[in-house]
């Protein structure tokens, strides 16, 4: 591969990248855990780019809406089609276009060809074809993507593995500083992009948010001997059972823990989680890593409300996710329709979007719940959203942290949750600041806690008033100036 020379505008300036697959209008706790540490990054002065990998044709768009600059972000595509790629990796993309698509279709109403205008300097083609599926129906894919300006190119097919999966191949970038490259894999791509960071910029540290190809891609250029440091940010339960004695880690994290000895740090965000890891690294004989887990909560709050007085007589529940089964919101609408059909009088507001809304929708009214359960939609600043309602209902089976809680006791709503990990344990303390509802995972179970997590909720206005002070008092550990203080702490013993 022909290799780029050295700029000479390359920068000698220590930077902090958040490495992550992409950003949109609705987002994870993954993105919102980036959101808030940009924030914190900014207070206490410490440079730091978002970077983002994925085919994202409104990035810009999304960027604006997260109040991300322009300067803040790196996205993997407008890099490659810019006229002046030194320039982008400072100044980002300048004047951002408008959005737009045109569709073609054959006479047989198969869309064959999608044009758009992206929201950075560059124009989409996306090729579209008929593929068999399993069952032998035809479905219409995307085949080959072209994005392109004036005088830059970058194109690939996609490879499709199983019903769903799509992954880029045979990926060429043409006139990317005067030379031509033809990368087999995605993971080739990334590995030279980030060995093009690694030109520019010196004495980086990159946290990946998500991505075990981010990983791979870095570990080996770190291996090669490239100068970097590694931290993994932990969002979610990194523990599956143990199989023979031998801990079975979650998919995303097996990668993490097969190369501990290359990552310089892992963030995660209770101090039970990194007990548990610890505990279950020990196992495997693994006992030299404790200085390498670092607990910071990856959410925290600018100020802590008064306790509220409840008046009643309406008890007003919200809850907050991203509208995925995973979330199980179904079980907190029956939550509330048992209570309700106990003689509760109460209300449920929904905020969230996802693909989950509609048959959501049909739920509450399949129910005949639509005077008592509604879908707020999206919001843009939950803190100011929540204030009109008296308690916050999960009911998650698992959570890394929960920055959805700690936002509702900030504000003196008690929780209540099922009892996950790592979330609830660590927030709710069970008569304190809420309830915790016993819950098995099994689908056999699902009556049963519902059942347990309507006890909880209806528990909360038995002692409304204690139990506001106790959220108020909960959250006051969780301040952002505490948690800057945290990361503040940890980039200066990285240096």
């Amino acid at each position: 591969m022909v290799r780029v020379t050295v700029s000479d505008r390359r920068v000698n300036l220590r930077m902090y990248f958040f490495v992550n697959q992409g950003i949109r209008h609705s987002n994870s706790g993954v993105e919102h855990a980036q959101f808030y540490r940009a924030a914190r990054f900014r207070e206490q002065g410490l440079p730091f780019k978002l970077v983002f990998t994925d085919h994202l044709p409104q990035l810009h768009q999304h960027m604006s809406e997260w109040q991300l600059a322009e300067h803040e972000v790196i996205g993997l595509y407008d890099y490659l089609l810019s006229d002046d790629p030194d320039d982008y990796l400072q100044q980002g993309t300048p004047d951002p276009q408008v959005y737009y698509e045109e569709s073609l279709w054959d006479t047989e109403q198969t869309q064959r060809l999608l044009f758009r205008q992206a929201t950075g300097r560059y124009t989409e083609t996306i090729q579209r074809r008929k593929r068999r599926t399993r069952d032998g129906e035809y479905v219409v894919v995307d085949d080959r993507v072209i994005l392109e300006n004036q005088q830059h190119r970058v194109a690939w097919h996609y490879q499709y593995d199983g019903e769903n999966g799509k992954r880029p191949v045979n990926i060429h970038v043409d006139n990317f500083r005067g030379q031509h490259y033809l990368f087999t894999t995605q993971e080739e791509l990334l590995t030279f992009f980030f060995a093009e960071l690694q030109r520019y910029f010196t004495q980086n540290v990159y946290f990946v948010d998500r991505g075990v190809s981010h990983e791979a891609a870095l570990i080996s250029l770190k291996q090669a001997g490239s100068p970097l440091q590694l931290g993994v940010v932990i969002h979610a339960a990194h523990f599956v059972g143990f199989v023979n004695g031998h801990p079975l880690w979650n998919t995303y994290y097996q990668y993490l823990f097969d190369h501990l000895a290359v990552v310089d740090v892992i963030i995660v965000s209770t101090h039970q989680q990194r007990e548990d890891i610890l505990s279950q690294l020990q196992t495997l004989g693994v006992s030299d890593v404790a200085d390498k887990i670092v607990v910071i909560p990856v959410g925290g709050v600018p100020a802590i409300a008064p306790a509220r007085h409840w008046q009643g007589p309406t008890a007003k529940f919200v809850t907050a996710a991203r509208l995925h089964v995973e979330k199980n919101l179904t079980h907190v609408i029956m939550a509330v329709k048992q209570l309700r059909d106990a003689g509760m009088p109460l209300t449920l507001a929904i905020y969230g979007v996802g693909q989950e809304y509609a048959p959501l929708a049909q739920f509450i009214q399949t129910h005949q719940l639509a005077d008592v359960v509604t879908l707020k939609g999206l919001s843009q600043d939950m803190l100011a959203d929540m204030q009109q309602y008296d308690a916050f209902v999960s009911a998650s089976y698992s959570e890394g942290f929960g920055l959805a809680y700690l936002e509702a006791m900030s504000l003196g709503l008690p929780i209540a949750t099922y009892a996950n990990r790592y979330g609830a344990q660590t927030l709710v303390r069970d008569g304190e600041n809420g309830y915790l509802a016993a819950f098995e995972p099994q689908a056999t179970a699902e009556a049963q806690n519902i059942t347990h997590l309507a006890t909880a909720m209806r528990r909360i206005f038995d002692n409304y008033d204690a139990l506001s002070r106790g959220a108020s008092r909960r959250s006051s550990a969780f301040l952002n100036a505490d948690i800057a203080r945290q990361w503040g702490r940890l980039v200066e013993a990285l240096r």
